[in-house]
């Protein structure tokens, strides 16, 4: 396969690494991790500069197969402190790129969009109507349907919070999760945003990258949700994580909230449909998966 991956952060540098053994990948991106990454993954074409220039795609001499388009996007919080720079990048520079992929190249397009499509109610299935309740997934909508307006050959997953290192340690934005554990290897107290209260699901990056390897096999025009269907606070996950630190690892810290602002909760999705398709079922100890984590943090930190 000829594979075009716009966006090599924490998901897009995993993705080249999922496919680099059977794949030709041309990688889009700033370039901060180029240096780390080329060690790894050599065979790579990395071109540096911004996607949303049309140069870059009237270059490419290949036609992709399949395009991952892992831009930073957002987040709940993030959309709420820069609208103006989100709104941009989720619509109107998307619309520029995709003006130009299609001009040229008609790929099988991974969209990685969001659970915040959805409104906040119980069991939510590819069926349910979105109807987002953050401007994060306001945005994330109106990217899905620019998207179904240039093509039928694609992919949505509406993703939960995608977690974990992967094979690159350190590359690209942490989660909460990253983060939390940060604080316990360097001492610092976890200082949670908001009031801790809201539900949070988190899905283990490497569950993502199996089924994107079942998914480029399977027919476009798909909507699928992607979740573990398990979901925590965030206050109660920090907390997991400040009891391993200290059982474990011997590192004492406290963990508390910032402030009474309420974040929304995470979508409770169903999953049925794409545990069918691709007979796939998520983890669901997410305490253990964890601990693996602070066991390679805690390596890292020694070596």
């Amino acid at each position: 396969m000829n594979i075009l991956i716009t966006g090599l952060g924490s998901i897009g540098s995993e993705i080249a690494h999922t496919f680099y053994p059977y794949s030709n990948i041309t990688c889009i991106d700033h370039g901060k991790y180029f240096v780390s990454l080329k060690k790894i993954l050599p065979k790579i074409n990395y071109i540096k500069g911004d996607i949303h220039n049309p140069s870059f795609i009237e270059k490419l001499s290949e036609a992709p197969d399949i395009i991952f388009y892992c831009i930073d996007t957002g987040s709940v919080v993030s959309c709420l402190e820069e609208p103006s720079k989100y709104e941009k990048i989720n619509t109107s520079f998307f619309h520029t790129f995709l003006d130009h992929l299609y001009k040229k190249f008609n790929p099988h397009f991974f969209l990685l969009s969001s659970s915040f499509v959805y409104p906040d109610i119980d069991e939510i299935t590819e069926k349910t109507k979105p109807s987002p309740e953050t401007l994060y997934g306001k945005l994330r909508l109106k990217q899905e349907k620019i998207l179904q307006s240039y093509t039928s050959n694609y992919t949505i997953l509406r993703l939960s919070n995608i977690f974990g290192y992967g094979h690159f340690f350190g590359i690209g934005n942490t989660g909460a999760i990253e983060k939390f554990i940060d604080c316990v290897f360097s001492l610092k107290n976890i200082m949670v945003y908001g009031n801790g209260k809201q539900l949070v699901d988190y899905l283990y990056k490497s569950e993502l990258m199996k089924l994107l390897k079942i998914l480029v096999q399977t027919n476009p025009k798909t909507i699928y949700n992607v979740s573990s269907g398990n979901s925590k606070s965030i206050i109660d996950i920090a907390k997991i994580i400040s009891k391993i630190g200290q059982e474990k690892f011997n590192q004492k810290i406290e963990t508390s909230v910032m402030s009474n602002t309420k974040l929304p909760n995470s979508p409770k999705m169903n999953t049925n449909k794409i545990m069918k398709d691709c007979n796939w079922s998520p983890p669901s100890n997410l305490e253990s998966i964890i601990l693996r984590m602070m066991k390679i943090n805690h390596q890292k930190i020694h070596t």
